[in-house]
């Protein structure tokens, strides 16, 4: 959800960032309002719209075969 995979979590993380700052500059909402609608569009928004427009689950790219650090490609000096 809340992956290097999801194509929407940087979007969603700058508008959350402008958001916050417009509400604290143009508005007198409470410390808790603001933290509250900057996880709403930095953490929920991403996710809600992955699932939406079918982005990539979690799942998916878990059983990509990770590269093995001990496949002898390294500097074997270092081993001691």
């Amino acid at each position: 959800m809340l992956s290097p995979g999801n194509p929407y979590v940087l979007p969603s993380v700058l508008v959350a960032a402008g958001a916050y700052l417009a509400v604290t500059l143009l508005t007198d909402v409470s410390l808790l309002v603001r933290i509250g609608l900057l996880a709403f569009l930095a953490g929920v928004v991403p996710i809600v719209l992955n699932r939406l427009l079918g982005g990539g689950s979690a799942d998916e790219w878990r059983d990509d075969p990770l590269e093995n650090a001990g496949d002898g490609d390294g500097d074997e000096s270092r081993e001691a």
